[in-house]
C-alpha cells in the first residue's frame, strides 16, 4: 500500500479521467471522492485549455494546480486567482506559423473553426466549444491528408515547432515542450513542501500522454474504447483493463489497496 502523504497523481483527461465519447467521469466518482478526503493531490495534465479546466475543476470540486495544451502552460493557484507559467511559444506565433504551413499542406485548426463546427468534431456543448478555441499556446487542427504528415513536422521543425498527435487530432506546440517536462516542474515544486521522495503515478491512453508516462514511478495505460492499447514499450507500464473513467478507477483502487 503506497504511502498517501508522499503520492501523486498526474491524469490525462479525454478518454482517460473522462469517458471518450460521452465525457463523464461518473465511473471514476469512487476514486475521486476517495483522493479528496484523503488530500492527494490530482493534477491535470490535457490538451485541454485553461478555461476548459477550470471549468471542469468548479465541478469536480478541485482547486489543485494543473496543465493545459500538452504542457505549454503550468497553472497555479495564487492569492489573485491563477498563474500561468508559460513553457512554450505564445499563440500568435503559432498561429502565424500555422497559416503559411496552410499554404502547402490542407489542414484546419480550431481557429479557423466556428464553435459549431468545433462542437460537432468533438461532441461538446456549444460552450464547451467555445472554451476549447480560447488557445494560449497550441493549435489543434485536423490534416485532411496524413501522409503530408512528414513534410508538415518539417516544416514545423525549422520554427522550432513539432506537431503531437492527441485522441482527436494533431496539434502544433512549441518543439522540445511535452507534458513531462511540466510535471518534472510541478515535482520539484512539491517536493520542497514535503521531506524525502514523491511516488508519482501518470494514467494516460494517447500518444500526447507517453513521454508524462515514462516521467513518473508508476505509469498506467488505459485502452482505448475498442479495447486495444497505444502501442508503448515503457518498462514496468501498467495496462488498465478497462477503457476511461472505469479503468482509472480500477487501477487506483488497487494502487492504495482501497477494499
Amino acid at each position: 500500500m503506497m504511502i498517501k502523504e508522499k503520492t501523486i497523481i498526474f491524469t490525462d483527461l479525454d478518454g482517460t479521467l473522462l469517458d471518450h465519447t460521452t465525457y463523464s467521469f461518473e465511473a471514476a466518482l469512487p476514486m475521486l471522492d476517495y483522493l479528496k478526503s484523503n488530500n492527494i493531490p490530482l493534477i491535470i495534465v490535457t490538451s485541454k485549455t485553461k478555461e476548459e479546466v477550470l471549468h471542469l475543476q468548479k465541478i469536480l470540486d478541485l482547486k489543485a494546480p494543473f496543465i493545459v495544451e500538452n504542457g505549454a502552460g503550468v497553472v497555479m493557484p495564487s492569492k489573485e486567482g491563477f498563474e500561468v507559467i508559460a513553457m512554450g511559444f505564445d499563440y500568435k506565433y503559432i498561429r502565424s506559423c500555422f497559416i503559411k504551413y496552410a499554404k502547402y499542406v490542407e489542414m484546419r485548426g480550431f481557429f479557423d473553426m466556428i464553435d459549431e463546427e468545433v462542437a460537432k468534431y468533438t461532441n461538446l456543448s456549444i460552450e464547451s466549444a467555445s472554451a476549447a478555441r480560447k488557445r494560449t499556446f497550441t493549435e489543434p487542427f485536423i490534416l485532411e491528408d496524413e501522409s503530408k504528415l512528414e513534410e508538415l513536422r518539417n516544416m514545423a521543425h525549422a520554427d522550432e515547432l513539432d506537431i503531437v498527435k492527441g485522441g482527436r487530432f494533431y496539434h502544433l506546440i512549441t518543439r522540445g515542450q511535452d507534458k513531462a517536462n511540466a510535471i518534472k516542474f510541478f515535482i520539484k515544486e512539491y517536493e520542497k513542501r514535503c521531506e524525502g521522495d514523491l511516488n508519482t503515478i501518470a494514467l494516460g491512453d494517447s500518444a500526447n500522454d507517453l513521454s508524462m508516462l515514462q516521467s513518473v514511478d508508476t505509469p498506467v495505460l488505459i485502452p482505448h474504447p475498442d479495447g486495444s492499447y497505444l502501442e508503448c514499450t515503457i518498462e514496468g507500464v501498467i495496462r488498465a483493463t478497462f477503457p476511461g473513467p472505469k479503468g482509472w478507477n480500477a487501477v487506483l483502487k488497487e494502487y492504495f489497496d482501497v477494499k
